[in-house]
């Protein structure tokens, strides 16, 4: 209680031990006001602002200890709401390194040397490009018909962007093997010119800003939105939750993402085509995401929107209109992943190194995260046990954990969420066979036969990653997601390791045909979630 008006600073800290008491009070001189953020190849480094007198006490989460250098060690440790244990460290400057690669990828994606799951490995392909040769007819003919027959305009231009993105890269995979058979060994010099025509004609509706939905430029908080969700008077529906939230910078990473892969692509198979356009455009999405300026380096966008330098990954909640008591949060991983990997390939089509770098730094430290918070293998610590046999946490929130989705809340939603869109970076880098088994074994083997939905290639595809040569038979039949395609599907299928052809006889998810195989099934319990508490208030998807 103070006797008169009080101007100063107050602090208040837990404290989890008695003994611990003396380390607070050493350091109750100095305390933290901001920080800004300097990056190189494999490390980045969080320059504290201070106040006071001595290095600042401060808290680090797991994956901050993993790799952290140049602060000093403290017994205090502190339980984080979403993340685990923190611990107490001491220093101004905090220097984290990411394992360094000695890998590089070349402009054509091939790689000069090796090094095991990091993202420098991966660039536009797959490590072994080219599928398995008893598949590369089967594969041609599924492009022959997706390409020829699929209404490229109608598929991509939907009334929400995020839709049309899906679509776009989808068919930008299609033209990217066609117009790379000296990696991939797909020849048809057609059928490549008609993938990549068609492409180029859909794609240019939106870098023209005539599509269904078309994208706005806010002075407010210097972004770029889309137009529906907006008041009816700046031309908008006056729907707040339009388009996913996207006019209220909710998902900026998961839209823009699709567009930029989809640019890069084109950009690669074609320098010339459109040039300065296809560029001012797909940097602008690039910015407005993940502008790396400094304060005011970036005039038109905020740095780093999306991305958490503190968290070591990106948060999907923009404004929240309607508040958000649980704090910011992320549901699909992938999608996430997704605009990283986009980035480096634009940086790769465009000859700018910085950009591969930074989004390889980003990527690394994604995966990092990703397993200490999101996906969870057995032998997660940060985690209750009965949560790690969920093995994927479903909606990650600042101040809690819910397995759900924002649109149901079936475990092949739940699970499938976080295997979409499956690229070579996704496949290789992030989603590794062992954590692939024990959530097959653990939930997935169980419940696929009742899986009759688009779902079902979706988890197919990512269950190739350990039993291709079953996977692919299945991936021949089952229903595909709208963002998925099926040759491509099967070629990322017949370029896992250990594929081989098999002869067909069995069931898969329901089908009757000769052709199909049955999966075997560890059959283990039911995944039950009747009693996971689920908010239902709108905060990203």
């Amino acid at each position: 209680m103070a006797s008169g008006p009080y101007n100063g600073t107050i602090r208040i800290a837990k404290l989890p031990n008695d003994m611990d008491m003396s380390v607070l009070d050493r350091h109750r001189h100095s305390w933290t006001t901001g920080g800004v953020v300097d990056h190189t190849e494999n490390s980045y480094t969080i320059n504290w602002k201070i106040q006071g007198k001595g290095d600042p006490l401060l808290y680090a989460y797991p994956h901050h200890i993993q790799t952290i250098s140049n602060v000093e060690r403290t017994t205090l440790r502190l339980e984080s709401a979403t993340k685990g244990t923190m611990y107490g460290v001491l220093g101004t400057r905090w220097i984290l390194h990411e394992q360094p690669s000695t890998a590089t990828t070349t402009n054509s994606g091939k790689n000069s040397s090796s090094s095991s799951s990091s993202s420098s490995l991966i660039s536009w392909l797959p490590q072994q490009a080219r599928p398995e040769s008893s598949t590369r007819n089967d594969i041609l003919r599924h492009l022959a018909h997706e390409i020829e027959t699929s209404d490229y305009n109608e598929d991509t231009n939907k009334n929400d962007n995020y839709f049309s993105g899906k679509a776009l890269q989808k068919y930008a995979m299609l033209a990217l093997l066609l117009n790379r058979p000296q990696e991939t060994s797909l020849h048809n010099p057609e059928l490549a010119q008609l993938a990549l025509d068609k492409l180029k004609f859909a794609f240019a509706v939106f870098l023209e800003n005539r599509q269904k939905d078309p994208f706005v430029y806010d002075r407010v908080y210097k972004g770029i939105v889309a137009q529906s969700g907006l008041p009816v008077a700046m031309g908008g529906t006056g729907n707040i939750h339009a388009a996913f939230g996207h006019s209220y910078y909710n998902d900026h990473h998961y839209h823009q993402g699709y567009f930029v892969v989809t640019a890069a692509v084109i950009h690669y198979l074609d320098p010339s085509w459109r040039t300065n356009e296809i560029s001012v455009w797909t940097n602008s999405l690039i910015r407005d995401v993940n502008s790396p300026g400094h304060d005011d380096d970036d005039v038109y966008f905020a740095p780093y929107r999306n991305w958490d330098w503190f968290a070591g990954h990106t948060w999907a909640g923009g404004i929240k209109v309607n508040g958000a008591m649980d704090g910011r949060d992320q549901e699909s991983v992938p999608e996430s992943i997704n605009f990283y990997w986009g980035m480096k390939l634009w940086g790769l089509a465009t000859h700018h190194p910085s950009l591969v770098q930074l989004a390889n730094l980003q990527l690394d430290i994604m995966k990092r995260t990703t397993y200490e918070y999101f996906w969870m293998l057995n032998s997660n610590k940060n985690r209750h046990a009965g949560l790690v046999l969920n093995k994927v946490v479903g909606i990650l929130f600042e101040q809690k954990l819910d397995y759900t989705t924002y649109f149901g809340r079936n475990p092949e939603y739940i699970h499938g969420i976080q295997q979409l869109p499956m690229t070579a970076m996704l496949a290789e880098v992030f989603r590794t066979p062992q954590f692939v088994q024990e959530e097959w074994d653990q939930r997935l083997a169980s419940i696929i036969s009742d899986v009759k939905s688009a779902w079902a290639g979706v988890l197919y595809l990512n269950y190739a990653t350990i039993n291709p040569s079953d996977a692919y038979p299945a991936l021949k039949k089952v229903k595909m997601d709208d963002g998925q395609s099926r040759a491509y599907s099967l070629y990322l299928a017949a370029t896992r390791p250990g594929f081989c052809r098999r002869s067909l006889s069995r069931v898969v998810s329901g089908i009757s045909s000769s052709e199909d195989i049955t999966i075997k099934s560890s059959l283990l319990r039911p995944i039950d979630i009747s009693n996971n508490q689920h908010d239902d208030r709108y905060n990203g998807y």
